[in-house]
C-alpha cells in the first residue's frame, strides 16, 4: 500500500506559525557619538583660536566660545526633539511648500533689504543677532528636494500623472522629475547668487545634483529634462542680453569682480602680480590684497605646526596676524597648534561622518529618508572640504566656514538641525531587522 503523505503547509500557513518581532527603534549610536566628538573638538579649537580676538575686541577671551556654546546647546535640544518624531511625519507636501515659500521670501528680502557686511548683502538682522539666510537655505532646499520627490513617487503609486500616449507621458515625466523642481531651485539660487554669494551657488548646485542622483530618476527624464533646461537657459540669456543696456550689464558683472580677483590669487602669490604683503597694507588695500594676505598667513600657520604642532593654545598666528582665525581659518590654527596629526584627525572625523551618513542612507526605507540622509551628510562634508582646501591653499578663498569648528552661532545651529534629521532617519527611517523567536 502506498503511504499517504501529509501535504506540506503553504508558505502563508507557515508564516502564520512564526513569532517575529522587529528590532526596536534605535538611532545610529556611532553617528551620535561622532557628532558629539566633532562638537566638543570644535568648541575646544574655537576657544583657542578666538581667545586673543575676544580679548582685543570684546575684552573677554571667552566671548566667542560662550556665544557659540549658547547656540550649540539650543541645537542639541533641537536634535533631541527632532529624533523622537518619526521621520515620515516630516514627509508632507504642505511642509515642503511652506518651507520653500519661507526660504524664498527670506532670500528675496535679503537681496533688497538685508544688512551689508564685507561688501555683500547676505545678512538679516533680528535684534542684536545677524544670520545669513543662505545657511537656512542650504537646509531648507535639501528638505524640499526630498519632500517633492517623495510626493511625486506617492502620486504615481496612486495612479496619478498618467497620460494616454507614451510621448505625452515622457514629456510629463521629465517636467515633473527635472524641469519643474530644478526651475524652483534656480529661482531661489539666483536670488542668493545676486547678493552676491558665489560659494553658496556652487555648493548648492553640486548638492542638488547629488540629491537628484539618489532620487531614482529615470535616465530618459534626465536627458529630456536636461535638453529643455538648456533651451530655457539659452532663451533667458538671450532675453537678458537684448533687454538690458551695456551699463546695466557692466553694473551686474561688477558685483563679481571679487570672484575674478580670488581666482587670480595664486598668480599674485607666485609673484606674477602685485599684492600688498603687510598687515597695514592689506587692511587698507583691495579685497584681493586681503585675500592674498590671509592665504599666506594661513599657510604659514599650517606649515609652522610640523608633525605635532607648537602646542595647544600656543599659536602665534592667532594674535592678529591671521584675520578670521576663529572663523574661516580655524583649521589653520588647529594645524599650527596640533600639527599634522591634529589636521589629519579633523579630516578623518569628517570622513567618518561621511561614511556613517551614507551607511544610514543605504538602509533608508523611503526616497524621502534617503535623500535627507545623503543631502545633509554631503552638505556638511562638502563644506568642510571647501574650508580645509582654502586653509591649506588648495583653492581660492570662499568665505565658507568649517562645520562645528568655525565661529557662527546660527550657521552651526542649522548644521545641528541637519544632524538631527540624519539621526531621525537612522532611528525611524531605515529598514529594521526581523527576529524570529518561534518557527
Amino acid at each position: 500500500m502506498t503511504k499517504l503523505q501529509k501535504p506540506p503547509q503553504s508558505r502563508d500557513r507557515q508564516n502564520e506559525t512564526r513569532l517575529q518581532l522587529q528590532s526596536p527603534y534605535r538611532m545610529n549610536i556611532p553617528m551620535l557619538l561622532l557628532t558629539l566628538v566633532l562638537i566638543c573638538f570644535g568648541l575646544i579649537m574655537l576657544f583657542s583660536a578666538s581667545m586673543s580676538t575676544g580679548y582685543a575686541n570684546e575684552d573677554n577671551p571667552l566671548f566667542y566660545l560662550l556665544n557659540q556654546s549658547k547656540y550649540t546647546l539650543i541645537g542639541i535640544v533641537l536634535i533631541a526633539f527632532i529624533i523622537f518624531i518619526p521621520v515620515k511625519f516630516y514627509d508632507r507636501i504642505g511642509f515642503v511648500a511652506m518651507t520653500y515659500m519661507i526660504t524664498l521670501a527670506l532670500v528675496i528680502y535679503t537681496k533688497f533689504k538685508g544688512v551689508v557686511l564685507g561688501g555683500s548683502r547676505r545678512w538679516i538682522q533680528i535684534g542684536s543677532q545677524t544670520f545669513q539666510t543662505s545657511e537656512l537655505a542650504k537646509i531648507a532646499l535639501v528638505f524640499c528636494i526630498a519632500g517633492y520627490r517623495s510626493f511625486i513617487v506617492r502620486m504615481r503609486k496612486q495612479g496619478r500623472f498618467r497620460c494616454s500616449t507614451a510621448r505625452r507621458q515622457s514629456y510629463l515625466d521629465c517636467i515633473l522629475d527635472i524641469v519643474f523642481p530644478v526651475g524652483l531651485l534656480m529661482i531661489c539660487l539666483v536670488f542668493v547668487l545676486l547678493q552676491p554669494h558665489m560659494s553658496f551657488f556652487i555648493i548648492m548646485s553640486v548638492l542638488s545634483v547629488i540629491c537628484f542622483l539618489v532620487a531614482g530618476i529615470p535616465l530618459k527624464s534626465w536627458i529630456d529634462g536636461g535638453l529643455i533646461l538648456i533651451f530655457i537657459a539659452l532663451l533667458a540669456g538671450n532675453i537678458f542680453m537684448y533687454s538690458t543696456t551695456f551699463a546695466q550689464k557692466q553694473d551686474l558683472l561688477g558685483n563679481y569682480d571679487h570672484v575674478l580677483e580670488r581666482l587670480n590669487i595664486f598668480a599674485v602669490m607666485n609673484g606674477t602680480a602685485d599684492s600688498s604683503t603687510g598687515t597695514e597694507e592689506a587692511a587698507a588695500g583691495s579685497e584681493s590684497d586681503v585675500d592674498v594676505y590671509q592665504s599666506e598667513q594661513s599657510m604659514i600657520a599650517v606649515g609652522s605646526g610640523g608633525l605635532l604642532g607648537v602646542g595647544f593654545g600656543s599659536s602665534r598666528q592667532k594674535y592678529q596676524y591671521l584675520p578670521e582665525a576663529h572663523n574661516d581659518y580655524v583649521y589653520a590654527i588647529a594645524c599650527e597648534e596640533l600639527g599634522f596629526v591634529g589636521g589629519v584627525s579633523i579630516i578623518v572625523l569628517f570622513m567618518a561622518f561621511l561614511f556613517g551618513g551614507l551607511t544610514i542612507a543605504w538602509r533608508a526605507s523611503s526616497d524621502f529618508a534617503r535623500i535627507l540622509a545623503v543631502g545633509y551628510t554631503c552638505l556638511i562634508v562638502i563644506q568642510a572640504v571647501f574650508n580645509i582646501g582654502v586653509a591649506i591653499g588648495a583653492i581660492p578663498p570662499t568665505g565658507i566656514t568649517l562645520p562645528f569648528f568655525s565661529y557662527g552661532g546660527t550657521a552651526n545651529l542649522f548644521f545641528l538641525i541637519a544632524v538631527g534629521l540624519i539621526l531621525a532617519v537612522s532611528r525611524t527611517g531605515v529598514s529594521r531587522k526581523k527576529v524570529t523567536f518561534i518557527d
